[in-house]
């Protein structure tokens, strides 16, 4: 008779899949050409930006980037039309984002693309393993969430870092001339 492995092997087990998960995702959103020639980094934002507007700040921290690495980032999607920067409606000194229909397109293709190379995996699956998953993944996001609810909350931010800083000046260089 097997013996019932503990939650710990289970637990570890769960981990080691998460970056595998990632690193297939983004192998196969490289091989594939999906994502209209965004960088993965891209991708990354537009997906964060699908469950609503953020601030840049609150996006910086999502991503675990600087805020100078999301600008850069929101500049070329701007540029491309995929993400719009807007005043916040209840503090118009603040900027949030939003993603525009061509973003949401894209990143939407994306989360399709990998759905179906997935979904085609479990296809050969028999209908009981099929309920056994389905029964795993309702755990895990169980267990997700009572974790998310318990997690220390990323520091307080100002809201002035949400909003765009002015490019910096160059400092001014003295002159050599003696007066």
């Amino acid at each position: 008779m097997p013996r019932n492995k503990p939650p710990l092997d289970h637990a570890l087990r769960t981990l080691g899949l998460i970056p595998r998960l990632y690193r297939w995702a983004m192998s196969s959103v490289q091989a594939n050409h999906l994502g209209r020639e965004l960088s993965l980094r891209q991708l990354g934002v537009l997906y964060s930006l699908r469950a609503g507007p953020l601030s840049p700040g609150q996006l910086a921290q999502r991503q675990r980037v600087t805020p100078a690495v999301i600008t850069g980032l929101l500049d070329r999607l701007e540029q491309r039309g995929y993400v719009r920067r807007e005043a916040d409606p209840e503090d118009r000194r603040r900027l949030r984002l939003v993603l525009t229909e061509s973003g949401q397109e894209v990143s939407q293709e994306v989360r399709q693309a990998l759905a179906g190379e997935m979904a085609a995996q479990f296809a050969s699956a028999s209908p009981t393993e099929l309920k056994e998953l389905d029964r795993s993944l309702d755990l895990l996001e169980r267990a997700l969430a009572a974790m998310e609810a318990r997690a220390p909350t990323p520091p307080e931010t100002n809201p002035d870092d949400d909003a765009e800083a002015p490019p910096a000046r160059a400092p001014r260089r003295r002159s050599t001339k003696r007066r």
